[in-house]
C-alpha cells in the first residue's frame, strides 16, 4: 500500500513539473540574470510603510483615492491617469502603497546602474518592471512626488515596464 501511494505522488509530481515546464511565457519575457529576494523585499516595504492589503470593497479604487495604509496591484501602472489596485496579485502586476500620511509609491526592479544613480539621489530616465526580470534585478521604491515627469511609454511585452523621469530629493 505504501510503495502505491509513492508511486501515485511521484506520478503527481512528474505530471506537475511537465506541466510547469509547458506553461508559455509572455513574448519578450527574459529571466532575471540574478536571484532577487523579491518576496521578502516586498515583505519588508510593506511593514516599514504600515500597510495592509486592500479589501475587496476597496478593490478597483484609484490608488491616490483609496483608504490611506493599503496596497493592491494593478497591470494599469501609469501616472498620467488614475491606478485601480486590486486585491489579488498575478505575473507581471506592479505593488503600489498609499501610505498612511496618503503619499503613493510603487515598488518595482531596476538595473544595477540606475539603482545607483536613484540611491545618490541624480536625475535618472527609469524603466521599472514590477518583478526581477533580464537585468532589472534590484527591487527599489519609487515615491509618486520624486517622479519629474512620465515619458509616457508602457510596455504590456517584454517585461510589462513603465518609463519616467525621476530625482529624489536630499
Amino acid at each position: 500500500m505504501e510503495v502505491n501511494l509513492l508511486a501515485e505522488f511521484a506520478l503527481m509530481a512528474g505530471a506537475l513539473v511537465a506541466g510547469m515546464a509547458a506553461t508559455k511565457m509572455p513574448e519578450g519575457y527574459r529571466p532575471p540574470i540574478a536571484e532577487v529576494d523579491w518576496e521578502g523585499f516586498k515583505d519588508r516595504c510593506r511593514a516599514e510603510h504600515n500597510v495592509r492589503v486592500v479589501t475587496d470593497e476597496e478593490a478597483g479604487v484609484p490608488v491616490d483615492r483609496t483608504t490611506p495604509g493599503v496596497y493592491g496591484y494593478t497591470f494599469a501602472a501609469s501616472f498620467d491617469n488614475p491606478v485601480p489596485i486590486f486585491v489579488k496579485p498575478a505575473f507581471q502586476a506592479f505593488e503600489f502603497h498609499r501610505l498612511p500620511d496618503g503619499e503613493v509609491v510603487v515598488l518595482g526592479c531596476v538595473r544595477a546602474k540606475d539603482a545607483e544613480l536613484l540611491e545618490k539621489g541624480e536625475f535618472v530616465s527609469l524603466r521599472l518592471v514590477p518583478e526581477p526580470s533580464d537585468e532589472a534585478v534590484v527591487p527599489v521604491t519609487v515615491h509618486y512626488k520624486h517622479i519629474v515627469r512620465s515619458n509616457n511609454k508602457v510596455s504590456r511585452a517584454n517585461g510589462n515596464y513603465i518609463e519616467f523621469d525621476v530625482k529624489r530629493e536630499g
